[in-house]
């Protein structure tokens, strides 16, 4: 028999014969559709993990940097920066540290994988439930995120003492006009209260801070907190007088008993021998004067209700004086007594680094070579007159 192959026409596909499959390759495929399913399965789940994993630790790192701060566990906290900054570290010190503010939430704002960086926003609440929400950077350097300069600014440019407060710890500070300059102090997330122990008459007139990132805000329950200035000023309290005079007597007595007497540095105004010399009257070398009223005065802010500078504090005549001396009339040339107002005009409280205060002139009780000395040369008149 001869057997022709024949050529299928167009459009007619040629078909395999139906050949049964047979019992083993059905058993075998029944076994690997299902594996190769949950094999695939676990690849994208595995896939995924990972990538949750990685756009977990970034928020992870800034929760730890939180937790940190607020436990006074700087060292944990500052390891977990990129520590890069150009501010004063006088207060990353856990003693600056208060644990008065709480973590509300955190999350991731952007990141994509195999990138090098991300931002995780966080919110905290302070003082006044006064809430503050910032964004953080990080870095991913050497396999570990870090967070990227997460540090407020603290800037000191003049005080009215010569130290600053913060949480209770004291930072010496020049308050010298010549010499002063602007300090910036770096803080971490927290709670920072200024002068909680006020300098001697004085409170402290400003609300506690929150600090979050580069967000340094007033936390007094406002809505939405703006940026503040730092330092709010002093106010003088109502107190006890009679310690300020008890002091200022005994500074007019040792000013009056010196050598030269009220032409020294620092003595009363309107005393000058050269100011009774403009009366016509003469003193002689000999001469003493007494005090047979002493002033009283009280401490006050000379330029506003708020004091900022040293210059601020000055004390408030509140009852004058009088004082006396024996000159010579110089158009007849007999003796006269001659009484003075006595005024506390150009003395000051100076305060010391523990916040205690002494009485001076031009806000220092032991230098004749103040920038303003010509006020107690030139600047009053002398209101003595015979008595």
């Amino acid at each position: 028999m001869v057997v022709r192959r024949v050529k299928p026409e167009p459009g007619n596909p040629q078909r395999w014969p139906d050949v049964p499959m047979q019992a083993r390759t059905r058993r075998r495929i029944a076994i690997a559709v299902p594996l190769i399913l949950v094999l695939a399965a676990a690849g994208y789940t595995a896939r995924w993990t990972y990538t949750d994993r990685q756009a977990d630790e970034p928020v992870a790192v800034v929760r730890a940097f939180l937790e940190a701060s607020r436990a006074g566990d700087v060292e944990a906290a500052l390891a977990l920066t990129t520590g890069d900054h150009y501010r004063s570290k006088d207060l990353l010190v856990p003693e600056a540290m208060s644990a008065d503010w709480e973590i509300l939430d955190l999350g991731l704002q952007s990141w994509t994988q195999f990138t090098v960086d991300a931002q995780v926003w966080a919110t905290v609440k302070g003082p006044g439930d006064t809430e503050l929400t910032h964004q953080f950077d990080l870095e991913l350097l050497d396999g570990d995120w870090k967070v990227a300069d997460p540090f407020a600014t603290l800037t000191i440019d003049e005080l009215p003492v010569p130290y600053l407060e913060v949480n209770g710890i004291t930072l010496p500070f020049d308050i010298a006009p010549e010499t002063a300059f602007e300090t910036d102090f770096a803080l971490l997330p927290g709670v920072y209260r200024l002068y909680e122990h006020a300098p001697e008459l004085l409170a402290y007139k400003g609300e506690p801070l929150l600090a979050l990132g580069e967000r340094l805000v007033s936390a007094d329950g406002s809505e939405s907190p703006g940026l503040v200035e730092a330092f709010a000023g002093f106010a003088v309290v109502e107190g006890d007088e009679a310690a300020l005079n008890e002091r200022l007597t005994a500074y007019l007595d040792e000013c009056l008993a010196a050598p030269e007497g009220p032409e020294s540095f620092g003595c009363p105004f309107g005393l000058q021998d050269h100011h009774i010399d403009d009366l016509d009257f003469t003193l002689g070398d000999d001469n003493r004067w007494e005090i047979i009223e002493y002033p009283h005065a009280a401490p006050a802010s000379v330029v506003w209700d708020t004091i900022y500078r040293a210059t601020d504090i000055g004390l408030l005549t509140r009852h004058e004086g009088r004082a006396r001396v024996t000159a010579v009339d110089a158009a007849t040339a007999e003796e006269v007594v001659l009484e003075c107002p006595l005024t506390t005009n150009g003395l000051y409280l100076v305060f010391d680094e523990t916040g205690e205060y002494a009485i001076g002139p031009n806000q220092d009780p032991n230098a004749s070579t103040e920038f303003d000395t010509t006020a107690w040369d030139d600047g009053y008149e002398s209101y003595c007159e015979p008595a």
